[in-house]
């Protein structure tokens, strides 16, 4: 462990309006990436409650309360927040900043040895923004699984019907014992039918070396 006092947290407790929330999780990535971009800003995350409907949990790491409170006070947090609030109730939403004082150091980002698996898939022209959906879905499912440090979803440059879901795992036994489990197939299912047979459908990795 170690401490870091520096770290300002800010947690945001939101409540969307029924049938908007996944137009909203949609914005929510827009604006976190534009927001990933800013130089003391140290990381984001959304949480979506299990028990209370349309309850979101949106975290956001910054270098200090100052660099926190620039932000907080410029033009482009007061568009973000113009995106956002068609979705959000006033009466469910609320803020709670605090100082992180205690975490658990992360492993190493560049690490030999593991393992990343190319899923690679073709959406039909009918069938647009299916992909996503099951996407999000399986990841949903699948957070939390032993040795899987996460996955993306990437759409091709040359041909936005073609994706790919970049998966990375600890080292090839954690990814051979989810590839041989019970649960591997049904929780996929949702993918099987854009699989590209033209590319192989997927491919697997070991990272050799990384810098």
């Amino acid at each position: 462990m170690k401490h870091d006092d520096s770290v300002y947290r800010v947690m945001v407790r939101m409540r969307i309006h029924p049938g908007m929330e996944r137009d909203f999780e949609r914005t929510w990535r827009e604006i976190a990436a534009t927001i990933a971009r800013h130089p003391a800003n140290r990381g984001q995350s959304m949480a979506k409650s299990p028990t209370e409907d349309g309850v979101y949990y949106v975290t956001s790491d910054w270098e200090n309360e100052e660099r926190f409170h620039e932000f907080e006070h410029s033009p482009e947090h007061a568009a973000n927040r113009m995106r956002l609030d068609p979705y959000r109730d006033p009466a469910g939403t609320s803020m709670t900043p605090m100082l992180v004082s205690t975490r658990l150091d992360e492993r190493p980002a560049q690490q030999p040895g593991r393992v990343r698996v190319a899923l690679y898939l073709n959406e039909p022209e009918s069938d647009k923004g299916s992909i996503e959906t099951a996407y999000h879905q399986i990841s949903t499912t699948l957070a939390g699984r032993p040795g899987l440090r996460g996955n993306e979803l990437l759409r091709s440059l040359r041909d936005p019907r073609r994706y790919a879901v970049l998966s990375e795992w600890d080292d090839l036994p954690a990814y051979r014992e989810w590839e041989r489990s019970p649960e591997h197939l049904p929780t996929t299912s949702p993918l099987a039918r854009y699989h590209d047979k033209n590319l192989g459908i997927f491919g697997s990795y070991q990272v050799v070396a990384a810098y």
